[in-house]
C-alpha cells in the first residue's frame, strides 16, 4: 500500500516576502490548508482533562470558532460558497514578526548544533482532512519548531525555565511528530535582538505516542463535528 508521505506536494514553498508581495502564492498557501485541522491549530483544539486525567476536546469559544470556520472553509472549497479567499488573510503584527526572523533562527540554529536543518517547505497532508507544516527536518529522526516571539519576555521565559511553558507549542510538535512519524522535535525560541548567548533556546521534546493517541481521537472527533456541520447546511 502507498505510503501517504509519498503523495507530498514538494513543490509548496511559503516564503514571507514572496507570499506578502504575491497573490498568487497568498491563493496557495490558504488553498492547501483550505478545510483542514492544521497542526498549527491542535492547541487550540485540545485541553488537559484536569479532571479526570489525560486530554480532552476544548469547549472553549475559540475551539468552537475553529471547528466552524474550518466546516466553512470546506464549505468554500466544495464550491457552496462562491467566494471568500481573501477574508482569510488574518495574518497578526506577531505572526508576521516570526515568520520574518524564521530563517535567521534556523540559521543561528544550524551553526550552534552543527545540525543541518532542511526546510520542510510542504504542507504535509494526512487524508483529506489533517496537515501541517513543520518548519524543518533535523537528520533521520528529528523537527525543529522555531518560535521568534514578539514579546521578548516569552524568549527569557524559555532560557530560564529550558521548558516548552505553553501547552499549544507540544500539541503542535506532537502532532507535527504524529504526521511525520518522526521521534522528535527541538522547540526553539529566538530573539534576534539579544546577545549571541542568549538569542537561542533549545528545548527537545521527545516524541510522546500516549499523547499522540489522544491527539489522534480529538482530531477524529473534530471531524465528525466539522462533518456534521457541512452536511446541515
Amino acid at each position: 500500500m502507498k505510503d501517504w508521505r509519498d503523495t507530498i506536494d514538494a513543490n509548496y514553498t511559503d516564503e514571507l516576502e514572496d507570499f506578502y508581495d504575491n497573490s498568487s502564492k497568498k491563493e496557495e498557501f490558504y488553498q492547501k490548508r483550505l478545510g483542514k485541522v492544521t497542526a498549527s491549530n491542535f492547541g487550540k483544539l485540545i485541553v488537559h482533562d484536569k479532571k479526570n486525567g489525560g486530554y480532552m476536546l476544548s469547549k472553549s469559544q475559540t475551539a468552537q470558532t475553529l471547528i466552524y470556520k474550518i466546516a466553512w472553509e470546506r464549505l468554500l472549497a466544495s464550491g457552496q460558497i462562491s467566494s471568500g479567499l481573501g477574508r482569510l488573510d488574518v495574518f497578526s503584527q506577531s505572526l508576521a514578526h516570526g515568520n520574518t526572523y524564521e530563517s535567521e533562527a534556523i540559521d543561528f540554529y544550524q551553526k550552534q548544533t552543527g545540525r543541518e536543518v532542511k526546510d520542510s517547505n510542504m504542507f504535509i497532508a494526512h487524508g483529506d482532512f489533517i496537515g501541517g507544516t513543520p518548519d524543518g527536518f533535523v537528520g533521520e529522526d528529528g523537527l525543529i519548531e522555531v518560535k521568534c516571539p514578539f514579546n521578548g519576555g516569552n524568549h527569557i521565559r524559555v532560557v530560564l525555565e529550558k521548558t516548552v511553558y505553553n501547552p499549544e507549542y507540544i500539541y503542535q510538535m506532537q502532532g507535527y511528530l504524529w504526521l511525520t512519524k518522526r521521534k522528535w522535535c527541538d522547540f526553539v525560541s529566538y530573539d534576534p535582538d539579544m546577545i549571541d548567548g542568549l538569542k537561542m533556546a533549545i528545548v527537545r521534546v521527545q516524541r510522546d505516542e500516549e499523547l499522540i493517541e489522544q491527539i489522534e481521537q480529538i482530531i477524529k472527533m473534530v471531524i465528525e463535528k466539522i462533518e456534521q456541520i457541512t452536511k446541515e447546511i
